[in-house]
């Protein structure tokens, strides 16, 4: 199967920088103006997604010191995390799929890429599930398995940026080079 036709190339053309600057606009309102932004002033040890990596014991401590209206604030911005992962997995899996099918890599081998951003989307959904139990329960156990889960998305995303960034270059260059080409072999 030719890499333009498989399922995973369904983001293709106007869509893939429509989807950039949606993505962009989302994740500067979420993180700059949105509760995002006003978790880091609810008190030490906060926002716990912008950790590496925290104990049980840390996670119950950072969220028992939250008044009410502070635990709907980070209800909110776990809610409002959902649609910034999905549009990050949904980008990242755009760019792999651009650099596929414009460096013609027709190997099934090459559609495991995608794992990368369903990893960083599973995770990150993991992440913020377990955060809102732990602030529902107070459970150590829960805010361990938070960590873990905040851990794995850190490690998740890292590769997942860095082969999204190298596949859209190299499908830019290709794409670049053969407009280059084509350009001066067609008649004036």
């Amino acid at each position: 199967m030719a890499p333009g036709n498989s399922r995973f190339h369904r983001l293709r053309g106007w869509h893939i920088p429509v989807l950039l600057a949606v993505t962009l606009a989302y994740s500067y309102w979420y993180t700059a103006l949105g509760p995002y932004a006003k978790l880091s002033t609810l008190g030490p040890g906060l926002p716990l997604e912008g950790r590496g990596f925290y104990t049980g014991a840390q996670a119950v401590e950072a969220l028992s010191q939250l008044e009410e209206s502070d635990r709907r604030t980070k209800y909110v911005a776990l809610i409002l995390d959902v649609p910034f992962m999905i549009l990050m997995a949904l980008l990242c899996k755009a760019l792999i799929a651009f650099g596929i099918r414009h460096m013609n890599l027709v190997r099934p081998i090459w559609n495991f890429l995608f794992i990368l951003p369903a990893t960083c989307l599973l995770a990150d959904f993991t992440e913020d599930s377990l955060i809102a139990l732990t602030l529902a329960t107070k459970s150590e156990l829960t805010g361990t398995l938070a960590g873990l889960a905040t851990a794995l998305k850190f490690t998740a995303y890292t590769p997942t940026i860095i082969v999204s960034l190298l596949m859209t270059v190299a499908g830019l260059c290709v794409w670049t080079i053969r407009k280059l080409h084509s350009d001066h072999k067609s008649p004036p």
